[in-house]
């Protein structure tokens, strides 16, 4: 039987109504959302593809205003891309025939290590939570790593950890001393509140280390998976990834530029907190709804995403998915997000938030009705 990764798994889902298994913004549209998509005609209309560089240089740069994020279009070479998995793969080809080595951040979505693997890139962990447990810990761990490169997520995927300041600096610090590649994968980055904000960008031009910044909308607004990411390049990468961005894209469509362009629009006039609010509210129904004896969350609460750890004896995380896939309900289990050691993630799920209010209650009231039914038997 072949192994299935976590996309199959959330391709299978799709046509359920209760499909809490992918991060993307599956929900209805606000008020003002509705506005802007009942203008994509237009939008469509007025389109060109003559004017698309100075278009999706616009784009990054309100997007990257909207995480208080520098742009730094003299350090950084902008390139867009169809999806985030796509600019991983770029990456990919860029650490293979360059020879490198590299430490990936553990647990994480399994389609990063699967594309490095599949690149035949060595891999050693980098376990998110040195990142959180002070500058001692860090220290020690950078001591031992032996890759030429370092891939950090932040905030993380599943669990929502974020890379603080410090560790950052730290890390930057130690890339340029030992003469290290750093990719960050920054996607979920505008569901960060003001105090977790931080100018990654900044610090990566002061350092003058070789980097790659990957940033994605698709888990953003709900845009029909219609998304603008794209790849931030220093400047002695830029000619190479160039060069391997060009095999993979022409130019991303102008339509979609401007449609997401427009969504950075609605976002920059309260900063982002209604998408903010969108989670925290969703997050709130879904913790009142779900057994504490059952279900503990074990995340930081930053993404439109629940980590959740199984608590009840005699149940891990798959056969709790297969169970609420019998029922209608489809999340993911935690194995596949630790790729280097999946036992550690035996006991979890990961459920999606980024859905309509209804859905987030019903799915609970699965939850709870199965555990109604184990704690029965």
């Amino acid at each position: 039987m072949i192994e299935r990764n976590l996309t199959q798994e959330e391709v299978d889902a799709l046509p359920f109504e209760h499909n809490l298994s992918d991060g993307h913004a599956f929900r209805s549209w606000t008020e003002s959302e509705s506005t802007i998509i009942a203008d994509s005609a237009r939008f469509f209309a007025e389109s060109d593809r003559r004017g698309g560089h100075r278009a999706e240089a616009e784009y990054i740069r309100r997007y990257l205003a909207l995480g208080a994020q520098s742009y730094v279009p003299d350090h950084f070479t902008g390139l867009m891309s169809y999806s985030a998995s796509m600019a991983v793969e770029i990456v990919a080809n860029l650490l293979r025939l360059r020879g490198l080595s590299t430490a990936l951040i553990e647990p994480c979505f399994d389609n990063i290590a699967d594309i490095l693997r599949r690149h035949r890139v060595p891999l050693e962990p980098f376990p998110e939570t040195v990142l959180t447990a002070g500058a001692a810990a860090l220290d020690a761990l950078l001591e031992t790593i032996t890759a030429d490169a370092i891939f950090l997520v932040s905030p993380n995927n599943p669990t929502g950890t974020v890379v603080p300041e410090e560790a950052f600096t730290r890390i930057v610090e130690y890339c340029a001393a030992e003469g290290k590649l750093l990719v960050l994968d920054g996607c979920f980055r505008v569901y960060l509140s003001d105090e977790e904000v931080y100018d990654h960008y900044g610090i990566l031009a002061a350092s003058e280390i070789d980097c790659i910044v990957i940033e994605d909308t698709g888990k953003v607004w709900p845009a029909a998976e219609l998304k603008a990411p794209f790849l931030s390049v220093s400047p002695r990468l830029a000619g190479a990834v160039a060069g391997m961005h060009s095999d993979f894209l022409l130019h991303l469509s102008p339509f979609t530029v401007r449609l997401i362009t427009e969504f950075v629009a609605l976002a920059e006039a309260d900063g982002g907190r209604y998408l903010r609010e969108l989670v925290v509210s969703n997050r709130a129904l879904f913790q009142r709804g779900i057994p504490g004896s059952f279900l503990r969350a074990d995340d930081t609460g930053k993404l439109g995403l629940a980590w959740l750890e199984v608590t009840a004896d005699g149940l891990d995380g798959e056969r709790v998915r297969r169970l609420l896939a019998e029922r209608g309900v489809h999340v993911l289990s935690g194995e596949r997000f630790y790729w280097s050691s999946p036992h550690r993630g035996q006991r979890h799920l990961r459920m999606a938030l980024l859905r309509d209010p209804d859905i987030i209650v019903e799915a609970s009231t699965v939850i709870a009705n199965l555990w109604a039914e184990l704690d029965a038997g």
